[in-house]
């Protein structure tokens, strides 16, 4: 337990001042009998004859801690609490906005109402939100101390209420991967709540790992049979059926059907110079080797792109090479290809800030200005009203859309010269994550009205809360044309070894060494065989 005034933490005092206030705020605004007090904090058989007086002693305590919140560090954020003499005892009045644990209920609440309604994205949201408040069990001092209220016991049990809240939006957004760590464990540590088993068992199957799925199910009805003596619920014993009729209810609604395509026609390519003037066309009076590095690679960026656009669905694609192969080129190329039908998609760009150099979300920020059309030199009063009016374009006047604009504000106004924007991140990478969480629901929603083309540069720089973001973007099959094309170094596979891999909706485009690409294409035949020096090649003989 904590109290924190405008930053700073507060000592409390001894543990029977710390307990008093814990079992107040557990009945934050209500009246608590000075025997009850007296019972919860000492037991029925073993309350002293002192009892009375040390609990006067720790209400005076609490008294003077309180009232000397809000004075050294300014005005308070909003009404300062107080502990109120009441017969027949005391009562905590305090804003439950200022508590974390009623913000938890609050929040868990809207998720779930959200999560009833369908609105699996929304969910998500709050009930991320509600459980980023818990840092460990509730009031674990306490608990040490040899405390055992029923109240706790009711707190713990609504958080896994809450968990389960959050695996089912997750589920229903096609994250089963994702929350899969977190479903094991909450199942090893209570393998007997079985919805949670049953999610477990549901994200298995998703995964293609049906034998592991139909262990988790064994695994849970033996726990059952051996501690309850029952059977799983009707629900489970259905899941474990459908699993094994290979059900295709069990898939993820509207699951794709893959078609072909139509190659798609576009206009020529315009290559340009260092200058920035065009220097020519592919196939033009530009030399062989320039022209060909990364004319294939652009007509497959181009064909997914279209691919995204007409299917609506969302896919990443990176396009990995060491430094000289031309990935930034190819990247600048692309988005100037693709941005020469302006209202059929909208190109944003964005690029990851070196370590230690700028903010870790630079490239985020760059993309949602770009959406907004907010320039590096607006004023951040402008910038939010900016960004308001493109947030309520979006999204209905709402919890979900205030929430959004708060924490996109925070990704747009924050002080790029700081390297972890500690004013606007005060608790370090789970606010990274959840400001990246509503920059992934805006960029979503927005691509559900027109063509989102992301080109990222410099992929391989980002922090691990962005690299999930984007890659996050493309493994939620949810409707919207975003097609996000990310240049990145070979470092990105150093540290995310399996990054992309068995997804549907991503595709990885590696780039050759110029050298070995000039030489195996000016040998082609059909094509000029003299390089810009004016030499003729050697041949290239073939022994066997």
């Amino acid at each position: 337990m904590q109290l924190v005034d405008n930053g700073r933490t507060v000592g409390l005092g001894g543990m029977k001042q710390r307990a008093t206030l814990g079992f107040l705020l557990l009945r934050a605004n209500e009246v608590v009998a000075t025997s009850h007090l007296l019972n919860v904090l000492w037991g029925v058989d073993g309350t002293p004859t002192t009892a009375r007086k040390i609990l006067q002693n720790a209400v005076h305590g609490l008294r003077g801690v309180l009232s000397a919140t809000g004075t050294a560090h300014g005005p308070a954020p909003g009404p300062t609490p107080e502990l109120l003499t009441q017969p027949p005892g005391y009562m905590m009045r305090v804003d439950p906005e200022q508590v974390d644990l009623y913000l938890f209920h609050r929040w868990a609440g809207q998720g779930r109402e959200r999560l009833a309604r369908g609105d699996a994205d929304g969910a998500s949201v709050l009930l991320s939100d509600a459980l980023a408040l818990w840092r460990g069990p509730v009031l674990a001092d306490l608990v040490e101390a040899g405390i055992r209220w029923p109240e706790l016991a009711a707190v713990r049990s609504a958080r896994l209420d809450a968990m389960e809240d959050y695996f089912d939006a997750q589920l229903a957004r096609g994250r089963h991967q994702a929350i899969l760590p977190e479903l094991e464990e909450m199942v090893r540590a209570d393998p007997l709540r079985e919805r949670c088993c049953g999610q477990l068992v549901l994200a298995l199957y998703r995964c293609g790992r049906q034998a592991d799925a139909l262990d988790a199910y064994k695994r849970v009805r033996a726990a059952l049979v051996e501690n309850l003596g029952l059977e799983p619920g009707r629900g489970l014993q259905r899941l474990q059926q459908a699993i094994l009729a290979q059900d295709p209810a069990l898939s993820l609604a509207g699951a794709e059907t893959y078609a072909p395509l139509t190659p798609p026609t576009y206009p020529e390519p315009v290559l340009v110079g260092p200058a920035g003037e065009p220097a020519g066309r592919f196939g033009g009076p530009v030399a062989a080797e320039d022209a060909r590095i990364g004319a294939y690679e652009l007509d497959v960026l181009r064909g997914l792109a279209e691919r995204a656009r007409h299917r609506d669905v969302p896919h990443l694609v990176t396009v990995l090479g060491r430094r000289g192969t031309g990935k930034s080129g190819l990247l600048r190329d692309f988005g100037r290809s693709v941005g020469v039908r302006p209202g059929e998609q909208r190109v944003l760009g964005g690029r990851v800030s070196p370590a230690g150099a700028g903010t870790p979300l630079a490239a985020p920020r760059q993309i949602l200005a770009a959406y907004c059309g907010i320039g590096p030199d607006t004023d951040g009063a402008t910038a939010r009203a900016v960004l308001a009016r493109s947030v309520r374009r979006l999204f209905p006047p709402g919890p979900t859309s205030e929430l959004l604009l708060s924490r996109l504000g925070r990704l747009l106004v924050a002080d790029p010269a700081d390297a972890l924007p500690t004013a606007a991140f005060p608790t370090g990478e789970p606010h990274h994550a959840r400001v990246l969480g509503a920059w992934t629901q805006f960029l979503r929603e927005a691509a559900q009205h027109e063509l989102l083309v992301l080109c990222v540069d410099d992929l391989h720089r980002a922090d691990d809360p962005v690299l999930d973001a984007f890659e996050e973007i493309a493994e939620v099959p949810t409707p919207g044309a975003l097609f996000v094309v990310a240049a990145a170094g070979p470092e990105l596979l150093v540290r995310r070894p399996h990054w992309g891999g068995g997804k549907r909706h991503v595709t990885t485009v590696t780039l050759d060494p110029p050298e070995r690409v000039t030489r195996e294409q000016l040998l082609e035949p059909g094509r000029s065989q003299r390089p810009r020096t004016g030499r003729v090649p050697r041949p290239v003989v073939t022994r066997r």
